[in-house]
């Protein structure tokens, strides 16, 4: 690595490369000389200095020089890596139903694969809201809600412990769609009343079934057993309420709300990018957890920031601001210059572009 340095703004920061310079925000301290820049390093600059430049060192050819990691993954890494794990996911479900010891084991093997892949949170997530779970609403939705339910769980700041038994619960939360039928699960049609309360049993019979794992902590089970419950008693299968529904529960239902609205299905069109963010946050106002919901949204916003985006009269953007009480209107910059969507009520994010 050359000793040369060179400026860019922060929004073009990347994980692996180095700072040149003590970086200082208010005289204080935000990020020393010579570290590594992580994705947590970019989540803090972009709060604090999104419209800056700051010095990194570059390589021989003038370029910004990165100090390459194993885990240092693209978007198109982590697709990759998700289309292998949902394959996991279903010969773990199979397993299961033979010998709940065995597909334990299996469970704690694959949540260490979800976990080892978080070091690459800004790629899981962008992977996630471009891709979605599309229509395997079983496990490659497994695989995206426990990822996002890992992500949420350590910007809550969970021990270890309870992130492995939440990332346990979140791979199983949806166990229990197995055993509906799969013409039910895939039906285009709307469901006759009957079948969508078969639907709504699902999460009783994952519940029986894992319970039944001889020193499984019971929070994992009863995380899965109502993740379907909402604050206001909406939910199901009890229709249970506010303190009743449990610390997992909460975290799975935000997880796997926004996973559900991001993904095509074969009866429904996914959401565009910006109106999933606004549905969390529409849910967090009586059904799920405010405060949860809240800490999900401060941080993910900051992974849509400078991403590309196309709008409805075909224009291509970059997003330079969002506004956490208006999340669908963002200040982008076009080719032209910036445009207010809170101003221009014609134009519309239509979805993100990587």
């Amino acid at each position: 690595m050359s000793n040369k340095s060179i400026f860019m703004y922060v929004n073009d920061l990347e994980p692996g490369m180095v700072i040149g310079k003590e970086i200082y925000s208010e005289n204080i301290l935000l990020v020393a000389k010579n570290v590594i820049v992580t994705e947590s390093i970019i989540f803090k600059l972009k709060e604090k200095l999104f419209f800056d430049k700051v010095e990194v060192y570059s390589n021989d050819k003038g370029e910004a020089g990165h100090v390459h990691f194993n885990n240092e993954k693209s978007i198109e890494d982590i697709q990759g890596s998700f289309e292998v794990l949902s394959k996991n996911v279903e010969g773990i479900f199979d397993n299961l139903e033979g010998n709940y010891v065995l597909g334990m084991q299996e469970v704690r093997a694959f949540a260490k694969k979800i976990q080892g892949e978080l070091d690459s949170t800004g790629a899981i997530i962008k992977n996630i809201v471009l891709h979605g779970s599309g229509k395997d609403s079983i496990y490659k939705h497994s695989v995206n809600v426990a990822a996002l339910s890992s992500i949420l769980g350590s910007w809550l700041e969970l021990d270890e412990y309870k992130k492995n038994l939440l990332t346990y619960s979140a791979i199983l939360h949806d166990y229990g769609k197995v055993k509906i039928d799969k013409k039910i699960l895939n039906k285009v049609e709307t469901l006759t009343k009957e079948e969508f309360q078969g639907i709504k049993k699902h999460p009783i019979w994952g519940y029986e079934d894992i319970k039944k794992i001889e020193n499984l902590d019971s929070i994992v089970s009863h995380g899965i057993l109502m993740h379907h419950e909402r604050l206001d008693g909406t939910g199901y299968p009890f229709g249970i309420k506010a303190e009743q529904i449990p610390l997992f529960a909460r975290i799975i239902a935000i997880a796997d709300v926004f996973d559900a609205v991001n993904s095509d299905r074969i009866y429904k069109r996914s959401k565009s990018p910006l109106e999933v963010l606004e549905i969390i946050q529409k849910e967090s106002l009586g059904k799920l957890d405010y405060e949860y919901c809240k800490v999900f949204l401060d941080h993910i916003i900051n992974y849509y920031m400078g991403q590309e985006v196309s709008l409805n009269d075909g224009q291509v953007c970059k997003i330079v601001q969002i506004d956490i009480n208006d999340l669908s209107r963002p200040l982008l910059l076009g080719e032209f210059g910036f445009i207010d969507l809170k101003k221009e009520k014609g134009l519309f994010v239509e979805e993100l572009v990587i």
